[in-house]
């Protein structure tokens, strides 16, 4: 599939859920180097454009700065438990909207070596075949539903509250 058929069928599905601020759609063919879409910044990514700050290891995972590596094994939360996982922590972290986990295929044109070279964790064994990761939307019209990413597939869906999933931490940049 193309990439621009990529964008239309999330553009569709994505068309009901709560907007973002506007931003312009990378044009593909023509993108910026890898560094005038991110910083990156050791364990964290600010990806520009958006003011979001991602860590670059799914919740569980650890960061190894010689290595420039994820090691450890991913959180598999509940959706419900992965929200409240962050809701003591004083740093604004949080689970991210579905928008904006989809941002983060916009902002890379999907390509599996830019996601990889931002987030080395899904190069890792533990996501071989799938890395669903929750987000924070539910569904308007199902109740206890909510929707997820595999950055593997680029797969949007959803899934009940009680299903275990990956978690990426995000909180707005300074």
């Amino acid at each position: 599939m193309k990439k621009t058929g990529l964008s239309l069928i999330a553009a569709t599905l994505l068309g009901s859920l709560t907007a973002l601020p506007a931003h312009a759609q990378l044009d593909c063919a023509n993108k910026p180097p890898l560094q005038e879409r991110f910083t990156v910044n050791s364990a964290l990514v600010k990806q520009t454009g958006y003011a979001l700050e991602w860590k670059r290891c799914a919740e569980g995972m650890a960061w190894e700065s010689e290595t420039q590596t994820c090691s450890g094994e991913p959180l598999e939360l509940t959706q419900d438990v992965a929200a409240s996982h962050f809701a003591k922590n004083k740093e604004g972290w949080r689970l991210p909207t579905i928008r904006e986990l989809y941002g983060l295929l916009d902002s890379t044109c999907a390509e599996k070596e830019e996601l990889h070279a931002i987030f080395p964790d899904l190069a890792t064994p533990a996501f071989i075949d799938y890395a669903d990761f929750w987000s924070a939307t539910g569904d308007r019209k199902l109740d206890g539903m909510y929707y997820y990413l595999d950055f593997i597939t680029y797969a949007l869906d959803f899934h009940s509250q009680g299903y275990s999933l990956a978690v990426r931490a995000v909180r707005d940049s300074k």
